[in-house]
């Protein structure tokens, strides 16, 4: 390995992926997918090992089958730059994602994701509010603000603390599921994108001596599912420095690459030929006849989130365990191949469906797009959307929800074309929303009748102070009132641990009218059960005999993709 020792890299990463999976001792022959890694936490995994100086890829990390076989592709980094030289501040391009919620319609300001973590017994509320300030100034897009000229950030200072935070006194007691969510519905009630109001916070007070917890209400447009991760990390830094009795701003890690900065990458990105050059097959993705057969179609005068359906459903530990950690590295697969290929299995009985499906697929966005770019520190929404489009034929048979060998069939099918997705689906958004000229065709077509996310993992391992409180949930995706729903069926998927292990959590919303709720149950049901089958079927002795990582490029012909596509090939779909 270039110029570094590598019993020291691996040292490094056995000691990272110890931290991120909470396990006392992972040796070089730990396999990152084997732990119950996704592409979520490879994210994290990366910009952890370039804190520590070493630079990783995010496919190798999914792909490589253990410690000592990533850290032999590290490669040292340079001592970072002066911190400062990118600050953030000033004018942020509208990137897919936030043109595509202008297009969604509806109100704006009360679209927000919200996470309630636990303080420590020693929190204050003058140490409260020095945690939150050292975040608010860290993390440029926490001071964004709208105006008739468009997005721009403000400089650090410009937001204060004390008028984000609302403390709650609970008594000595722990508050009530019903009075966080009264409160985490007041401080949304209080955000404006064009006052520049994007975060409340609401701290229950116990009292001196015993732990609280924090609700952050944030609006959508500036946090998603790995802002999340780097802010309750930096709220746990800043209380450290803060309880030792030093100032939090310097214990904060500098964010490499502002997300202003990200959005002007995106639009050269959008205008260059690179993407051009992917029209052709999300034309092809889009064609018709892949719809949904609902009563109606999704009217977004009358569909709204806040009239939705709901259903909300858990996988326990038993099975969701082994699924997301040994069963996927028996099946070659990443966990977002695995579930997807349940879906495809559980659609593929689903009565509204016909031979083909369009399902709508939440990336997480950070990609390598050719720029220099570190995006594992910032805090923004990086989410991509693009659909994909599942063939179904063949995947009814009755031996699948069994374990047999169509569940193994589904398998390959699935992960062979999630796979092939040009770039992991970012040059999708580029053209539907900043190209002129692709833009129109691609919005003309038929929408996906189902939208899915998977959020990886929630959470870290042993409930310890800035960790999330299970108890209280968490909403990733929460429109507020009046906002259309953006297709007929959505599923948001996350784990979170349990005294038992991982349980998968699957929040389903429906417009009503379009699907009626035994309909939707049957799929989620369905789902889950295929999800089972897909265990049964790693169990067999034939499954269990084969090479634990499949070929990254199996099924696929090279001579039909360029060589951005095979640089990617190796990486999982990355939802987000």
């Amino acid at each position: 390995m270039r110029g570094i020792d590598v019993t020291e890299a691996e040292r490094i990463l056995c000691g990272v992926l110890a931290d991120l999976f909470g396990i006392a001792d992972v040796g070089p022959g730990d396999g990152f997918v084997r732990l119950g890694g996704d592409s979520i936490i490879a994210v994290q995994v990366v910009g952890a090992a370039r804190r520590a100086g070493l630079r990783i890829a995010v496919r190798d990390v999914l792909t490589l089958p253990d410690v000592a076989a990533l850290a032999a592709t590290a490669v040292p980094l340079a001592r970072a730059v002066g911190a400062g030289a990118d600050d953030g501040v000033g004018p942020v391009r509208a990137t897919p994602v936030m043109r595509w919620l202008d297009e969604r319609g509806g109100p704006a300001d009360r679209y927000h994701q919200y996470l309630v973590v636990r303080t420590p017994a020693g929190l204050t509320g003058r140490a409260a509010t020095a945690v939150l300030q050292a975040v608010l100034d860290r993390h440029d897009m926490l001071r964004l603000v709208r105006d008739d000229t468009g997005w721009s950030t403000r400089p650090a200072g410009a937001v204060r603390a004390e008028d984000c935070l609302r403390r709650v006194v609970t008594d000595g007691t722990d508050p009530t599921a019903e009075e966080v969510e009264r409160e985490v519905h007041a401080a949304r009630d209080l955000l404006s994108v064009a006052a520049g109001v994007i975060v409340r916070a609401v701290w229950f007070d116990a009292g001196a001596g015993r732990p609280g917890a924090l609700a952050l209400v944030v609006n959508h447009v500036v946090v998603d599912g790995i802002s999340w991760r780097v802010l309750t990390g930096d709220l746990a830094r800043a209380w450290e420095a803060v309880a030792a009795g030093r100032s939090p701003e310097g214990a904060l890690d500098p964010v490499a690459t502002s997300f202003r900065r990200w959005s002007e990458l995106l639009a050269a990105e959008a205008a260059g030929g690179r993407t051009a050059a992917e029209a052709p097959y999300w034309n092809g993705v889009v064609r018709p006849g892949a719809g949904i057969a609902g009563r109606r179609p999704l009217d977004p005068g009358r569909d709204h989130e806040d009239r939705a359906g709901r259903l909300v459903l858990s996988l326990p530990a038993a099975t969701a365990g082994p699924l997301l950690t040994s069963v996927a590295d028996r099946l070659g697969a990443d966990a977002n191949e695995v579930l997807l290929t349940g879906m495809a299995l559980a659609l593929a009985r689903w009565r509204p469906c016909g031979p083909e499906v369009l399902v709508e697929l939440e990336g997480h966005g950070r990609e390598d797009i050719g720029a220099e770019a570190d995006l594992s520190r910032t805090v923004g929404w990086f989410t991509t959307l693009f659909p994909t489009r599942f063939v179904l034929d063949g995947l009814d048979a009755a031996d699948a929800e069994d374990g047999g060998p169509t569940a193994g069939a589904a398998l390959r099918r699935v992960r062979e074309q999630l796979r092939a997705i040009p770039r992991k689906g970012i040059g999708y958004g580029l053209l539907r929303h900043l190209d002129p000229v692709t833009g129109p065709v691609l919005g003309a077509a038929e929408r996906a009748g189902l939208g899915f996310n998977y959020l990886g993992r929630l959470g870290g391992p042993g409930g310890g102070d800035w960790q999330l409180l299970p108890a209280y949930g968490a909403r990733l995706d929460a429109p507020g009132p009046c906002m259309p729903m953006a297709h007929a069926v959505e599923v948001n998927a996350f784990v979170l641990e349990s005294a038992d292990g991982p349980v998968l959590h699957a929040d389903w919303a429906w417009a009503e009218g379009v699907h009626e709720e035994p309909e939707v149950r049957a799929l989620a049901e369905g789902w889950f059960r295929m999800l089972g089958a897909l265990v049964a079927h790693a169990d067999r002795a034939d499954v269990a005999a084969a090479p634990p990582t499949a070929p990254p490029a199996a099924g696929l012909t090279l001579a039909a993709i360029g060589q951005d596509e095979l640089d990617d090939l190796a990486a999982s779909l990355g939802l987000g």
